[in-house]
């Protein structure tokens, strides 16, 4: 297996989302980028988020780098460590990461990386939306997934379940949000379409 593949993968999503962000920008003026800084539940899963995921690149980074290094220092899971769970690992990372860039675009003005102290685009409720309330959360887990199998060591698996937890929580923040902006128009949506697949 190669071992510079996740990071490049990670690199290309990344790319597409700093793309997206510049291209929202220029469209409406404003950095669809509303991370919050503040003390509050916000704050902390917006600086819970910025950490985990620049954990996650230099450990990918430092993998495609400096791979015996990197071996040397934290083993490889031996469950996990086989060239088969790798590849489906990678696949796992290119359908996520895919999915994620896929559903970021369809989300066309009204995507945003936090949550927005007004709500002044519409509700996305088609397309990837259709089958999941979440799809950009769907795709990230899922590249989460084949990261800890791409690259099976503790680091992969910690950062793997701290996202899981960072994203869940931001879920349920976004839905308090969405359900107090859209009232009962984003009720109807959540009968209809599961939070998840």
């Amino acid at each position: 297996m190669s071992t510079t593949l996740p990071a490049m993968l990670m690199l290309v999503v990344g790319l597409s989302t700093l793309a997206l962000a510049i291209l929202r920008r220029v469209q409406s003026g404003r950095s669809p980028v509303v991370l919050t800084y503040g003390d509050d539940a916000e704050g902390f899963a917006g600086k819970l988020f910025r950490l985990i995921v620049a954990a996650l690149v230099i450990h990918l980074l430092a993998v495609a780098m400096l791979p015996a290094s990197v071996d040397a220092a934290l083993g490889r899971i031996p469950a996990l460590n086989t060239p088969l769970l790798h590849a489906a690992g990678l696949a796992l990372m290119v359908l996520g990461g895919g999915l994620t860039m896929l559903s970021q675009w369809a989300m066309r003005h009204s995507w945003k990386i936090g949550i927005p102290e007004k709500q002044d685009t519409p509700l996305v409720t088609s397309g990837l939306y259709a089958f999941s309330r979440n799809p950009i959360y769907v795709g990230m887990v899922t590249a989460l997934i084949g990261t800890v199998l791409a690259v099976p060591n503790v680091v992969s698996v910690a950062l793997a379940l701290s996202a899981w937890i960072s994203i869940s929580y931001q879920i349920r923040m976004e839905e308090t949000h969405l359900a107090r902006a859209f009232g009962d128009a984003y009720d109807a949506y959540c009968r209809r379409v599961r939070r998840w697949v």
